[in-house]
């Protein structure tokens, strides 16, 4: 018997069965949000790569849908992204029995040939609110490109989306080491029309699941590009970066001269985070809440389970002392523990915690802990300057060489906001999974746990305040 309990978050999604890794075909259709996932239904372990589904109509209480797309022999079908073709731009509406016009959603995805490791740009289409589809019998739409004389081996996870200003399709794709953007009025035929990499010589991985993101300011229209990069040599995160700067519907360009990159979350188990489309004016995305590191060594599979994603996030553009920066938030915290037990205390003083928890923490300076009766502890601590996670001795760690170790184990970041400024936190625990968001989500923590028995109380110090809402499971 095996000595790991069952480690499934409640409220973070999970694959009823198998295993889970980046989001894909993210859309709000028909007011109903659609989730893809790259997901191996057959095991708890990375394997031929389909495209998992769930459906939600609040973000917070999701229903699992049969597969959406199956590999083809040898062609895995890795991530990607689905926009609605409501003026038929592509031709390929079809027609009902009554004669009204029936427009498609359109997935387009990554064809991974395992036997060579070579990526091109497919495309599939559904006329059943997303729930079936056929695959377009012309792919790929997008071949795998020449670089140097030699076809390129990293190709991958195309981010699709409509340009209203200019009244065109865009694409933007990892290629290998920078961002490849392209353009199609039909969603058939695309010619590329730009490039961005980043010029970092010390930053060498290979990029993925790019996305462009338009946000309206004060300043005007500006664009965010994302990228997601595996673990780099001393460095234990699977990072996401972004840029903040302009597109003019060929290429994006940056509005900041850096020495490195601006990170979007600093916690460890934060990857390949796209944004939803079809949202309107809002700008939501979710991510992969796991590292690729140990993805596969994870103690859940007792449980049926590898992979979850993060809480949904909603995103804005923030105007700092450093520039503009990304804000991210949980969507439906307050809605969802809302039938909760709310207590409140001051430092020193526990309260009790259940295993799906929000706490908010507000002071200047000081530690909160989640611990239970055996020791084990989740620590952020806050200071006038930094903010701080430490799991070194938050529950099992022997499953992988690397998840105790001291890289893996406590990490802190910068605070984005003037010293010594009060500070709000919001720390959503729910089982294994810790999401930590600190001045108001300018610094944010994605963090895997596995006590061996659950919190039970949470505790501060210094000049911190707390309040604790905890889910009481029937």
């Amino acid at each position: 018997m095996s000595e790991y309990r069952n480690f499934r978050p409640r409220f973070h999604f999970t694959a009823k069965y198998g295993w889970l890794n980046d989001p894909n075909g993210l859309i709000f259709h028909n007011g109903i949000w659609h989730l893809y996932f790259q997901h191996n239904p057959a095991d708890t372990v990375w394997g031929p790569m389909h495209w998992g589904h769930a459906v939600s109509r609040d973000l917070m209480h999701w229903g699992e849908q049969p597969i959406a797309l199956r590999p083809e022999g040898d062609l895995y079908i890795f991530s990607g992204s689905m926009v609605f073709d409501a003026e038929n731009t592509s031709g390929l509406a079809k027609t009902s029995e009554d004669g009204k016009l029936i427009p498609p959603l359109a997935a387009f995805f990554t064809s991974h040939l395992v036997t060579r490791h070579l990526e091109s740009q497919s495309l599939a289409l559904s006329y059943d609110e997303g729930q079936t589809f056929t695959f377009y019998p012309d792919n790929p739409v997008i071949e795998t490109p020449f670089r140097d004389g030699v076809l390129l081996s990293d190709f991958r996870d195309p981010k699709v989306f409509w340009d209203e200003e200019r009244k065109h399709w865009v694409m933007s794709v990892a290629a290998k080491d920078r961002a490849a953007f392209y353009s199609s009025d039909d969603l058939l035929h695309w010619t590329q029309t730009g490039e961005f990499a980043h010029g970092f010589r010390e930053i060498t991985n290979v990029w993925a699941c790019t996305d462009l993101i338009p946000f309206d300011t004060e300043e005007g229209r500006k664009w965010v590009l994302l990228a997601s990069m595996e673990n780099q040599e001393g460095h234990p995160e699977p990072r996401t970066m972004y840029f903040t700067g302009s597109f003019d519907g060929k290429c994006f360009r940056p509005e900041e001269k850096r020495t490195e990159p601006l990170w979007l979350d600093f916690g460890w188990d934060n990857y390949a985070g796209v944004s939803f489309n079809d949202t309107g004016e809002r700008r939501l995305m979710i991510c992969w809440g796991m590292n690729p590191r140990y993805a596969n060594q994870v103690p859940t599979a007792d449980s049926g389970f590898r992979g979850c994603m993060t809480f949904p996030r909603e995103m804005a553009l923030r105007k700092t002392p450093a520039g503009w920066r990304l804000v991210l938030t949980p969507v439906g915290c307050r809605e969802l523990f809302a039938p909760g037990l709310r207590e409140t205390a001051e430092a020193g003083r526990r309260i009790p915690v259940s295993e799906t928890s929000l706490l908010k923490i507000s002071g200047s300076k000081g530690c909160i802990r989640l611990f239970n009766e055996d020791g084990e502890a989740f620590t952020a601590e806050l200071d006038p300057d930094t903010v701080t996670i430490d799991r070194s001795r938050a529950g099992l760690a022997d499953f992988h060489p690397d998840f105790g170790t001291e890289a893996f184990s406590k990490r802190s970041t910068k605070r984005a906001v003037p010293s010594g400024s009060p500070a709000e936190i919001t720390l959503i625990y729910d089982v294994s999974s810790i999401e930590v968001y600190a001045d108001g989500g300018l610094e944010i923590a994605t963090v895997s746990v596995f006590p061996k028995k659950p919190y039970t109380f949470a505790e501060c110090d210094g000049d911190l305040k707390l309040e604790v809402t905890r889910i009481v499971q029937e």
